[in-house]
C-alpha cells in the first residue's frame, strides 16, 4: 500500500483548517522528513529511510501493528531536522524510537507503521501536549481523530500500540468506547494492574488497542511491560 495515500488524505482533510491549528498554538507541516513517526516522516522503519541519498520506503503491509504516539514536539525540534542535511533523515536519535525498539518485544521495523495522534507541531517552545500554553480546540481534535480514522482504515492494522498518558487521553476525549481507560486522571500503572490495558473499540473492528507507558522514560517503560507486549504481538 502507497503511504502516499495518506499524505494526499492529508492535504484534502486540512484544507481550510489554518484557523484550527492556530487556535490550538499548533502549525500544520508535513513530510519533512523520511526516518520517524508519519506524517513529519514516512512512518516506516527501514534502513533505507535512514540514508539521505535514497527514496524513502513508499509502502507497508496490510495488517502491520500500528504504534501510536502523541505529537512531534516543537517548530525548533523540528527545524533542527529539516536545517541540517545530514540530519533530515528525521529522528535517528529519538529516545522513543530507541527504547522501544531495543526493547525485546519483536517489533518488525518493515510490518510496523509508526505515526502521531496529534497533527502539526507546537508553536510555542515550552507547551508540552499535557501542560499546554493554548487549549487544544473541539475542531482541531475532532480533525486529529477524524484522520487517525483514515490512517487505521487505510493501514488495517491488528494491533495498536498506545504509547503514554497523552495518547490515551486523546483517545478518551473521542468519546468513542474508550472508557476503559477513563479517567482521564487514571494512570497507566492502575490500568495494567487492574488488567484494562488491552481494549477493542466497536468502530474499528477486532482491532486491539494496547496501552504501554510511554517508551521515552525508562523508568516507567520496564520489563514487565515489554513482557505484556510480546506477548500480545506473538499471539
Amino acid at each position: 500500500m502507497k503511504i502516499q495515500h495518506l499524505f494526499d488524505e492529508l492535504i484534502a482533510i486540512t484544507k481550510n483548517t489554518e484557523s484550527d491549528f492556530e487556535d490550538s498554538g499548533m502549525i500544520n507541516r508535513f513530510q519533512e522528513m523520511q526516518y520517524g513517526f508519519f506524517p513529519l516522516c514516512w512512518g516506516i522503519l527501514t534502513e533505507n529511510n535512514k540514508l539521505v541519498e535514497t527514496t524513502p520506503t513508499t509502502e507497508i503491509e496490510e495488517g502491520a501493528v500500528m504504534v501510536l504516539g502523541n505529537d512531534f514536539g516543537t517548530r525548533n525540534y523540528v527545524n533542527g531536522y529539516v536545517s541540517n542535511p545530514e540530519k533530515r533523515v528525521g529522528e535517528i536519535d529519538s529516545k522513543t524510537i530507541i527504547n522501544l525498539l531495543n526493547a525485546k518485544v519483536g517489533i518488525n521495523t518493515s510490518k510496523t507503521f509508526f505515526t502521531n495522534f496529534y497533527l502539526g507541531v507546537r508553536v510555542n517552545e515550552k507547551a508540552t501536549m499535557t501542560k499546554r500554553v493554548e487549549d487544544l480546540t473541539s475542531g482541531y481534535k475532532s480533525l486529529c481523530f477524524e484522520f487517525f480514522v483514515k490512517q487505521v482504515n487505510f493501514i488495517k492494522p491488528s494491533i495498536i500500540i498506545c504509547l503514554g498518558h497523552d495518547v490515551k487521553n486523546a483517545l478518551i476525549d473521542s468519546k468513542t468506547s474508550f472508557d476503559k481507560w477513563a479517567p482521564k486522571s487514571n494512570s497507566i500503572k492502575r490500568i495494567h494492574h487492574e488488567c484494562k490495558h488491552v481494549l477493542e473499540s466497536e468502530i474499528f473492528g477486532d482491532r486491539k488497542f494496547v496501552l504501554i507507558p510511554h517508551p521515552c522514560d525508562l523508568r516507567n517503560f520496564n520489563e514487565s511491560h515489554m513482557l505484556k507486549l510480546n506477548s500480545i504481538l506473538n499471539n
